[in-house]
């Protein structure tokens, strides 16, 4: 892809129709820079420096989740995981160690989770980690390493930017 994204509109066309003669027009409809789709979610301080976005999980499950690009995983809590279970949207994969953040070790049971959605952006067959009690749910490097790439800025407000994603027909409200 010789043009993607290096030049975009005017002057994108313009080398085209410059360099037709010598690639070819085959070639230079497969360098045609792609339209990269983004969604930005604006990022929820509750009087701390950590942030929370609204998501939900298949149909199930709707709420803040915490943004930890920390955490290995998805962290979901049990009543979700029944909501989810339920509802056909959860299907167990395996068991494994994992460091909680107060350093303790315990195992928890992986699950596929059918979809998760965050702002317009849709991931599916996200893994989640399994938490006991009402914990709070957490967005892990699983789901965030579905999309293409993502990024935090926080001026004028907190965002995070999911590039390379599904859109979604039925969004969660992105505030």
């Amino acid at each position: 892809m010789l043009f993607t994204g290096i030049f975009n509109g005017r002057t994108a066309t313009v080398l085209r129709l410059l360099l037709l003669p010598v690639f070819g027009a085959a070639q230079l409809a497969a360098a045609e820079p792609s339209s990269v789709t983004h969604t930005d979610i604006e990022l929820i301080s509750k009087a701390t420096d950590v942030y929370y976005l609204p998501a939900r999980l298949g149909d199930s499950v709707e709420g803040d989740f915490l943004l930890d690009t920390g955490s290995g995983y998805l962290a979901i809590n049990e009543k979700q995981l029944k909501a989810l279970t339920r509802d056909s949207e959860a299907a167990y994969q395996r068991s494994e160690r994992a460091r909680l953040a107060n350093g303790s070790t315990r195992s928890v049971a992986i699950y596929r989770i059918t979809s998760l959605e965050l702002g317009s952006c849709r991931l599916r067959d996200v893994e989640a980690a399994v938490l006991p009690g009402n914990t709070r749910p957490i967005i892990g490097m699983s789901a965030l390493k579905k999309v293409d790439g993502f990024s935090v800025s926080f001026s004028p407000t907190p965002r995070l930017r999911l590039s390379g994603c599904e859109a979604t027909v039925d969004t969660v409200a992105v505030r």
